[in-house]
């Protein structure tokens, strides 16, 4: 099989180093720079490189194509991959606003639904187990979601095009999408301090149905060592919590912790899940453009209050 990878950035990298691990795969990169395209030519064997996406698509004829390239390019490369019926994997934030995602889930409809968004944390281990005690009934009915993902302040550098709602609070707007199995609307967003990306910012939602979702995402911790991310849920019958990286406490009829697998990497399972979809042609894929776009428009609008 061969997998073209658009994009040798830090997650382009990401992308190779896994599919190379995985193994039997002819694998090729499109990447602007000469140096770490000829870099990653030899760190990874690679079977062609170019700087232009479109024409290294058309002379390596791939199989599939991870898109892993800033954001503002995802849309064009999946579109036209769709176009000639490649499956692709789009990095996050899959589109840049909703009003493209809308038309990237009207091509995928057309293409057989050959587009599958990288919404990584769908694909790990331990926010499955999560979600499995919400759907056995382990805490009763959800009556709150919350979540907490800090990062340092070089995001702010690393990523100067994108919010941080966009690039990071979008990881649980998709989970409490995911859990909560029905969208929200926007009650309350605040960013401290205002007006940049190095800050606390923390949005209020509630769905249909009046669970809570309390999302709380930072970029401005001085250095790489943060605080680990935690995912609670709240129920009818008791409350879950995972901390990412190390355990889920259960507080329902009983308490329990589950202890996390440290060897889990959600990213291979996540291009596993890719290869496998390519190999079996299949059409429906875990994560699916409407779940991108039900996260975007969410994302707009935090994104939008905080700008008023």
């Amino acid at each position: 099989m061969k997998i073209l990878v658009a994009g040798g950035g830090l997650f382009g990298r990401e992308h190779l180093k896994t599919l190379a691990a995985i193994g039997g795969l002819s694998l090729a990169v499109a990447e602007p720079r000469e140096e770490a395209r000829e870099t990653m030519r030899v760190d990874f064997d690679l079977a062609d490189a170019d700087a232009d996406s479109f024409a290294l698509t058309e002379r390596f004829r791939p199989d599939g194509i991870v898109i892993a390239t800033p954001a503002h390019a995802h849309a064009p490369l999946a579109l036209a991959a769709m176009a000639k019926a490649i499956p692709v994997l789009v990095e996050k934030p899959v589109a840049p606003d909703a009003k493209t995602m809308a038309g990237l889930c009207e091509a995928a409809n057309t293409s057989q639904n050959r587009l599958l968004p990288a919404h990584i944390l769908r694909f790990s281990s331990g926010h499955r187990q999560l979600r499995d005690v919400l759907a056995g009934g382990r805490i009763g009915k959800l009556l709150q979601f919350s979540s907490r993902r800090y990062r340092d302040a070089g995001h702010a550098d690393r990523y100067r095009d994108i919010d941080p709602v966009l690039m990071t609070m979008i990881h649980d707007i998709d989970l409490a999408l995911w859990f909560s199995g029905e969208t929200a609307r926007l009650t309350y967003a605040r960013r401290h301090p205002a007006g940049t990306p190095r800050s606390l910012t923390t949005a209020c939602l509630e769905t249909g149905s009046g669970t809570i979702w309390r999302l709380s995402t930072a970029w401005l911790h001085p250095g790489a060592d943060c605080p680990a991310d935690i995912v609670e849920i709240v129920g009818s019958g008791g409350s879950a919590e995972l901390v990412a990286g190390s355990h889920i406490d259960i507080f329902g009829a009983e308490r329990e912790r589950i202890a996390l697998d440290i060897h889990d990497d959600p990213l291979r399972t996540e291009l596993e899940c890719f290869l496998g979809g390519i190999r079996s042609d299949i059409v429906k894929w875990p994560v699916s453009p409407q779940d991108a776009l039900d996260g975007l428009v969410l994302a707009e609008a935090i994104v939008e209050a905080l700008r008023r």
